[in-house]
């Protein structure tokens, strides 16, 4: 960044008083332009953000935020079916929600114009304003408001980079967020904030009574396949013929596919995701006869009335249906909640030895997660020995 040069501008006011101003002389888009003060360390502060964003902008075009977001959009959703692609419909429909949240605040904005101070200024426009205890500006929710903050991120990003208009991505230079901001940003998921003891309550009798009182024998299943293997509601959706391995002693549940939330089939959504875990003989005969009850042509196991996969959201309401049925509310995120079940339950019966292996089998690359959320959180459980259906696959459903 080059040096602060300033200019000072000295005189002699009629009645014999002295003073002085301070210019600031710079370049901005071939236009010679300056700043003055008579406070010379705030002129020098000032320099210093118009220095940071000159050093930064390599272009003379301007750059709006609606061509950018548009751009941005494009290549994303011509990434979204490549192979081990972070993208998917899903993701870019929120980011589209993020976008327009971006734009009622900021308008079309030239993202040249863009610097630290704009963004910290932004941030601040985020959150929440109330009145009479009603939310009027701004967004209730920390989490939310760092999704936006980081798809603003991503767009800006778009022009990063050798040969872009921008050198480096002012949104991830500055410190935008207080301390309690972040730690209002710890999202804790998928109720691992729960106390140990919720899992004495969560009992295996419990959730098999929810399962039995949904209507759907397809989403049964489902839901016995996520309790048994810890599968995402994306990969049980996948689940056909050649999934399962009923031919050797131990039958295993192979998973190589995913459905998205907009029933497209497509690998899973990490690295790990494939993965063959093992199931009870009771969920496989289950599985077997259910099988033996679809038509030959039928590869995919688990199709709506009008043969496609279910939606996510079908599942949910079968889950909601059977819990009011049985006056029980669920204690966390109901799309995930027989994953994490029974991933703590494995860790509660000390099935895993170490974070590696439970990663494997959940499918998760966050290896440090499952050591926090899971095994150390589980380790000292005196009730372990409860838990044994967990650690022998010995579970009963019938």
């Amino acid at each position: 960044m080059s040096k602060i040069k300033l200019k000072k501008r000295t005189w002699t006011n009629k009645d014999g008083r002295k003073g002085a101003s301070y210019r600031f002389f710079y370049n901005e888009n071939g236009k010679k332009k300056y700043i003055q003060s008579p406070n010379k360390k705030w002129l020098e502060t000032e320099a210093e953000k118009i220095l940071f964003k000159l050093d930064n902008v390599r272009s003379e075009i301007p750059l709006p935020l609606q061509d950018t977001w548009e751009a941005y959009y494009k290549e994303s959703k011509g990434r979204m079916y490549e192979k081990k692609s972070k993208f998917s419909q899903t993701t870019l429909n929120e980011y589209e929600s993020h976008y327009k949240n971006i734009y009622n605040i900021c308008g079309n904005i030239d993202l040249r114009n863009i610097d630290e101070d704009y963004v910290g200024k932004f941030v601040i426009k985020l959150k929440p304003k109330y009145e009479d205890h009603k939310l009027i500006s701004g967004f209730a929710k920390m989490n939310y408001r760092k999704k936006i903050f980081d798809t603003f991120s991503r767009i800006y990003n778009y022009h990063v980079g050798s040969g872009k208009p921008f050198k480096f991505n002012v949104f991830k230079t500055g410190n935008y967020f207080s301390d309690q901001d972040k730690a209002d940003m710890k999202y804790v998921p998928l109720g691992q904030d729960l106390s140990v003891d919720w899992l004495e309550e969560w009992d295996f009798n419990r959730i098999k009574t929810i399962i039995d009182n949904v209507d759907s024998i397809e989403i049964r299943l489902m839901f016995k396949l996520m309790a048994e293997t810890s599968c995402r509601p994306s990969e049980a959706r996948a689940a056909q013929r050649q999934s399962f391995n009923f031919k050797k002693n131990t039958p295993m549940f192979k998973i190589f596919h995913a459905v998205d939330n907009y029933k497209v089939l497509k690998e899973p959504k990490t690295d790990k995701g494939y993965r063959s875990i093992v199931i009870s003989s009771d969920l496989k005969d289950q599985l077997t006869d259910w099988i033996n009850s679809l038509p030959d042509n039928q590869e995919f196991l688990f199709l709506n009335s009008v043969g496609k996969f279910f939606d996510l959201k079908r599942m949910t309401e079968e889950l909601d249906r059977s819990c009011k049925k049985l006056n029980l509310k669920l204690p966390f995120r109901k799309n995930y909640f027989f994953r994490h079940w029974n991933a703590s339950m494995w860790a509660a019966s000390g099935k895993y030895t170490n974070a590696m292996d439970f990663a494997n089998d959940m499918g998760d690359k966050d290896i440090n997660m499952i050591e926090e959320k899971y095994i150390k959180k589980y380790s000292n459980s005196k009730n372990s020995e409860k838990f044994t259906e967990h650690q022998n696959n010995n579970y009963k459903w019938s």
